[in-house]
């Protein structure tokens, strides 16, 4: 062998030698850690829980929600993220009121009377979707829809993005306020006390009542003018003031402010439930009390109802720093101080908006009283008279609203010429409700027509108003 042919197996080996070297040391380097494996096993562990999480909330959810009522705390709110809510001014006809858990009938009746409501369901258990207690709104008549899901956009909003929606963050919880979210399963006739038949009840009471026919279970017509009782039918049994009530919330806060003062939308709106009427209000909007009674007049938002007891509440305890549990009981106590001082004996308020709740009740005599005073009022009369209203808040929001009542709606099919307003409201505990006022010729007459059904709000409405003002 000659010496290049040495040289080169030398060369060779050493080649050789180098790569197997390389090769060892590039495998100690990447040997896997020893818990490597341990750790992705827990990781696919982890995202399998989280992936799995979504169906035990629903499954708690459903449960907590079978219980029948929010004590004080089961509050719970949810994403109510409604992709047709951006324009209520595309259908009058179809908003209404809502306030109930229970959407079971109100589906029922949606087959002949659709109604939209902002949320989830219009009529729930309480009032007002439209109304407020756990259902929430009404359901005009043929155009309305009554499964919660809107046909038509309900809020036409300029900036859509620029607040953060607050419903569904953190839980707030409130004393003394039990909301029914499920009436099938609450003995609610167990906390309300007999009525009490006095010398001025007994004595309005006294007339020759004209025979009408009259679907609701309660009703009552009053000249607006004098007081006096033209027509009734069991005015003094206990039924549910769903959205009705806003008619008081709108007179306690004129009480305590101008039209032009100033809110700022905060936590209260937390505490609105689920299945709400809402005026689409955000944290951090700044309005004025004015935007916030046309939004909660128009289209029952139990939004701006909220956002007006804290206010109004703070305004009272004259405590800018005042928390939610100090507020909204202080309003809740101003609404039945003023409801007595209107003659609404028979009638105890436990939430702003109506929704339906433990302990909460009236009658169409006590409904009567209020509407009378609501009418009376020319703030709340221009606003309920409107069939639509747009409001641009102090930050340049820029939002319309439709009308829940049918009767003020020209295209609604329910129109009636000479009604005025005044208030719907929807539960499943209340049933369809409606405080109308009406003027024709120097008349004025108030109907209350209280846990009717779809197609008999609007008709018995109708026929009361017509008797007041033609006898």
């Amino acid at each position: 062998m000659n010496k290049k042919s040495v040289l080169g197996l030398f060369l060779f080996s050493c080649a050789v030698i180098a790569g197997l070297f390389l090769g060892t040391m590039l495998m100690i380097r990447q040997q896997p850690y020893p818990d490597y494996s341990q750790n992705q096993q827990d990781i696919s562990n982890e995202a399998a829980n989280e992936d799995s999480e979504p169906e035990i909330e629903e499954d708690d959810n459903s449960q907590d929600q079978s219980i029948g009522s929010i004590s004080e705390e089961e509050w719970y709110y949810s994403d109510n993220t409604d992709t047709n809510s951006q324009d209520i001014s595309k259908d009058p006809v179809n908003a209404d009121d809502i306030n109930s858990s229970d959407t079971d009938a109100e589906q029922t009746d949606s087959l002949n009377e659709p109604e939209n409501s902002i949320l989830n369901s219009e009529e729930s258990n309480s009032s007002d979707n439209e109304d407020t207690s756990g259902s929430n709104e009404e359901m005009p008549d043929d155009n309305e829809t009554d499964d919660g899901q809107d046909s038509t956009d309900y809020a036409s909003e300029s900036d859509n993005n620029e607040y953060t929606d607050t419903i569904g963050d953190d839980i707030l919880e409130l004393p003394d306020m039990e909301l029914i979210c499920d009436s099938s399963q609450v003995d609610y006739m167990n906390y309300i006390p007999d009525m009490v038949y006095d010398s001025k009840i007994e004595s309005d009471l006294d007339i020759i009542n004209p025979i009408l026919d009259i679907k609701a279970k309660s009703a009552i017509l009053i000249d607006a003018k004098t007081g006096k009782v033209l027509y009734y039918k069991e005015p003094i049994v206990p039924v549910f003031p769903a959205s009705t009530s806003k008619l008081l919330t709108a007179l306690v806060t004129l009480d305590w402010c101008m039209e032009e003062e100033e809110v700022v939308v905060g936590d209260e709106i937390k505490l609105v439930a689920s299945d709400s009427t809402l005026a689409r209000l955000k944290k951090g909007q700044v309005l004025t009390i004015r935007n916030a009674l046309e939004g909660m007049l128009v289209p029952s938002g139990n939004d701006a109802a909220y956002v007006l007891a804290a206010y109004v509440g703070r305004k009272s305890l004259r405590n800018d720093d005042a928390n939610l549990k100090e507020v909204i009981p202080e309003f809740i106590r101003l609404m039945n101080d003023k409801a007595k001082s209107l003659g609404a004996v028979n009638s105890v308020f436990k939430t702003p908006d109506g929704y339906d709740a433990i302990g909460q009740y009236t009658t169409a005599y006590d409904m009567g009283m209020i509407g009378m005073a609501a009418a009376d009022n020319v703030t709340i009369v221009e606003i309920c008279s409107k069939a639509s209203a747009r409001n641009v808040f102090l930050d340049g929001y820029d939002v319309t609203w439709n009308n829940t009542n049918s009767l003020i709606v020209k295209e609604s099919g329910r129109y009636y010429p000479y009604c005025i307003g005044l208030k719907t409201g929807t539960s499943t505990m209340a049933g369809r409700c409606l405080i109308s006022a009406a003027k024709k010729d120097g008349k004025e007459v108030i109907s209350v027509v209280m846990n009717s059904d779809a197609a008999g709000r609007w008709e018995d409405s109708t026929t009361l108003l017509k008797y007041g003002l033609e006898n």
